[in-house]
């Protein structure tokens, strides 16, 4: 089979690599449920796709949607790095698709900085009734 994982513990970070043809989505769903079973796939865990080995079978536009939606939205962010132009493409679409989620890369330090950076916080908003008294005015800090 073209997919490996491998999982460490302590960064929570779920590597995947693929090489080869593109697995079919019954071989993704396959290997998907395995790292379910195993405990690889669970709120805190960060993904990274490593598809640079990819040579043929990238996925189109509604291969890629099935496949984003066999694998479910766990974890929260997922990389996928890349090397060809054709497989930033596809990237881009699964980019698309889940813009909050999913991130292509072709650099392996960049993907990994965004997959462990923190959320962005909201900035404080205060309620400011000082000027007339009878209408809240929002303010951002």
């Amino acid at each position: 089979m073209p997919i490996d994982a491998r999982f460490d513990e302590e960064r929570k970070l779920l590597y995947i690599t693929v090489t080869g043809a593109w697995p079919t989505l019954p071989e993704i769903v396959a290997e998907r449920s395995r790292l379910i079973v195993a405990g690889y796939v669970r709120p805190g865990v960060v993904e990274l796709i490593d598809a640079r080995g990819v040579s043929k079978n990238i996925p189109n536009l509604s291969q890629m949607q099935g496949i984003l939606k066999a694998i479910g939205k766990l974890p929260h962010k997922r990389a996928v790095l890349v090397d060809s132009n054709v497989g930033y493409s596809a990237g881009r679409i699964a980019e698309l698709l889940d813009p909050r989620g999913l991130k292509v890369f072709r650099d392996e330090h960049a993907a990994l900085e965004w997959l462990f950076e923190g959320e962005p916080a909201e900035e404080p908003v205060e309620f400011d009734r000082s000027r007339s008294g009878r209408i809240a005015v929002v303010r951002n800090r």
